[in-house]
C-alpha cells in the first residue's frame, strides 16, 4: 500500500512538472471588432522566450472601437488617455489563452 502511494505521489509530481513545460498559447488577431469578433487573421500563437500574451483595446469617445491580440515580448500593462481616444493594454502569462477579448 505504501509503495502504491509513493508511486502515485511521484506520478502527480511528474504530471505537474510536465504541465509547467507546456508552451503558452495565445489568441492572435490583427483586428478584433467592438463585438469581439476577429475580422483579420484569426489564429493562435505560441509565446517563445520572454514573450507573453497581450490584448490591446482602442476606445473612441469611451466606446470600444477595436482591438488586437497575440504574442509579444514588448508588453506593458497600461492605459493611455487622450482627448477622444484611449488605449488599454493587458499582458498575461499565467495560462494559455489568457488574452481573450
Amino acid at each position: 500500500m505504501g509503495r502504491c502511494l509513493l508511486l502515485l505521489h511521484l506520478l502527480l509530481i511528474l504530471c505537474s512538472q510536465l504541465d509547467l513545460l507546456q508552451a503558452l498559447q495565445c489568441f492572435q488577431c490583427k483586428q478584433v471588432n467592438a463585438n469581439g469578433v476577429c475580422e483579420d487573421g484569426k489564429s493562435t500563437c505560441q509565446a517563445e522566450g520572454n514573450q507573453q500574451c497581450f490584448l490591446r483595446k482602442v476606445y473612441k469617445d469611451n466606446i470600444l472601437s477595436y482591438g488586437y491580440q497575440g504574442c509579444s515580448s514588448v508588453c506593458s500593462p497600461m492605459t493611455i488617455f487622450s482627448t477622444d481616444v484611449n488605449l488599454e493594454e493587458k499582458c498575461c502569462n499565467d495560462s494559455s489563452f489568457c488574452n481573450k477579448f
